[in-house]
């Protein structure tokens, strides 16, 4: 097993301090909070393997508690006359998961009405969550390897989040097991 650094956004999704004996860091929501926490725990662990889990929701045909590993993530960054973020492909294209995760600072409701990139990008991808970008922008720009995986947890009517985020934790565990242990 490699020098892993596993990462959540809020204990809320797992409410452990470990995974296997491996330490379980908060990072915390929001793109910006976690870039900065990631960057922070990248210079004090010097991992070989960022691994960043937790829930999302659902922009597609997903169920709740699937369990899934992301292939590449997208930014809802919309500076107009400011070049677009680029796609982040995290796993080489050999190994593509196809799962798109697209990463914003405001909770996807989908009754909502959105600007035309966002509802772009919404259409472009499979999940939505608040950190995975910034996590895997930092990974990469620091150079080590990362990996997400995200759980359906809702699909726009958070009222059942904490439930389903339970269901898919413990369905994570499994594969999180299977997969690097």
């Amino acid at each position: 097993m490699s020098n892993i650094l596993l990462v959540s956004a809020t204990k809320l999704e797992h409410h452990d301090e470990e995974l296997f004996g491996i330490p379980i860091h908060i990072v915390g929501i929001g793109k910006v909070e976690s870039a900065l926490n990631t960057y922070k725990l990248i210079q004090k662990y010097k991992p070989d393997h960022v691994v960043n889990f937790g829930s999302c929701g659902n922009l597609g045909n997903s169920k709740v508690g699937q369990v899934i590993r992301v292939g590449e993530v997208h930014d809802d960054f919309d500076g107009c006359v400011v070049p677009q973020h680029p796609t982040l492909y995290i796993l080489p294209r050999s190994r593509m998961s196809g799962y798109k995760l697209f990463s914003t600072d405001t909770f996807y409701k989908n009754d909502a009405s959105y600007s035309e990139l966002y509802t772009r990008k919404i259409e472009e991808c499979h999940i939505v969550d608040m950190e995975g970008y910034s996590i895997a922008n930092v990974c990469l720009s620091e150079n080590v390897d990362v990996s997400i995986y995200k759980w359906v947890s809702d699909d726009g009517d958070s009222s059942d989040w904490l439930a389903n985020a339970s269901i898919g934790y413990n369905n994570f565990k499994e594969i999180f097991k299977e997969q690097w242990l």
